[in-house]
């Protein structure tokens, strides 16, 4: 095993699942010879090593993450934040670690099919209001930093490619079908089950409509979105769940068609034993380029502002009542 295991990422790839179960089982960690680094790390993920990277406190907390690491030689220490998943990170990573650690150090990846890491990314800053555009003008924006090969050939670069382990985001590819799981498998953790891991919703995806009306309301309100999505979840609101709803197949098609050069490099260096990096076979044949027809839009409208505003009255209403 390596003296140290980086999990870079990225989001959208269950790198939050992953975050919470190794800071709730340190015994489970402890038993397969592992240790969290508390240097750096937050409530559950190692993000202050992005947030501190141009303060003077970043090289403090790479000194103190060496110093815990090498203080305790005969444990294999994790590091996790999806905010390591960029050039820049990769670098300070590579610069800031001792040439013998980094020689013993296994960076690990997961890697979301280009199209459905946007809509999921999409969905996520346009409930919040941090973007108020369309889903195709956050494609635009976003499209130059999905080309992996950068990120993943920077840490290559750092600590050799050997040391570098790509894992493509596919449920059918994990270890029965958890991400958790695959991780464990990963850091060598066999005695992890699927009893040990937390109850979950499961595939828990707001539709677009949900979504962007969400962020109508974080923009020209004081409503609390997370206990608005918390509600909307616990009535299990009709039509208020879908996913796949942000571009139509054919869209789909011509954002994965942007990648695919770059997606076999990173296949050819990195996964040489896979036909493919991701599975393409939904985007095969005559797709349709109109997406949801209008009387289903129109439904999902309406159920959107069902779900948004009955959440709104179970969990907000008496807040604005007068007393």
């Amino acid at each position: 095993m390596p003296k140290l295991i980086i999990h870079i990422g990225s989001q959208k790839t269950g790198s939050t699942s992953i975050q919470t179960f190794l800071t709730q089982n340190p015994d489970k960690m402890a038993e397969a010879g592992l240790s969290y680094v508390n240097a750096g790390r937050g409530p559950a993920a190692h993000n202050k090593l992005a947030f501190k990277r141009d303060t003077e406190q970043f090289p403090r907390i790479m000194n103190r993450l060496v110093n815990e690491v090498q203080s305790n030689p005969d444990k294999t220490h994790v590091i996790s934040a999806e905010m390591l998943f960029t050039t820049r990170m990769g670098r300070a990573m590579a610069e800031f670690l001792p040439d013998d650690l980094r020689a013993e150090t296994q960076i690990i990846a997961y890697i979301r099919r280009q199209d459905k890491f946007l809509e999921a990314m999409y969905k996520q800053v346009v409930k919040t209001g941090r973007f108020k555009g369309t889903a195709q003008e956050y494609a635009k924006k976003r499209e130059a930093a999905l080309m992996y090969s950068k990120i993943l050939g920077v840490y290559a670069d750092g600590f050799g490619a050997d040391n570098v382990t790509v894992l493509p985001y596919e449920r059918p590819r994990f270890r029965d079908g958890d991400v958790i799981l695959d991780m464990c498998a990963h850091l060598g953790m066999d005695n992890v089950t699927r009893d040990d891991l937390p109850e979950k919703f499961s595939n828990i995806t707001l539709s677009r409509e949900v979504s962007e009306m969400l962020g109508l309301i974080s923009n020209t309100t004081d409503i609390n979105i997370a206990e608005l999505i918390r509600v909307i979840i616990r009535n299990d609101a009709a039509g208020a769940f879908y996913s796949g709803d942000s571009y139509s197949p054919l869209e789909r098609r011509e954002i994965a068609d942007k990648y695919t050069d770059d997606n076999e490099a990173v296949r050819a260096r990195f996964c040489p034993d896979l036909e493919h990096l991701f599975d393409l076979s939904d985007l095969t044949g005559d797709l349709d380029s109109a997406g949801i027809p209008p009387a289903e839009q129109l439904l999902r409208l309406r159920q959107a502002q069902t779900a948004v505003f009955e959440a709104i009255g179970q969990s907000h209403t008496s807040k604005c009542e007068p007393a």
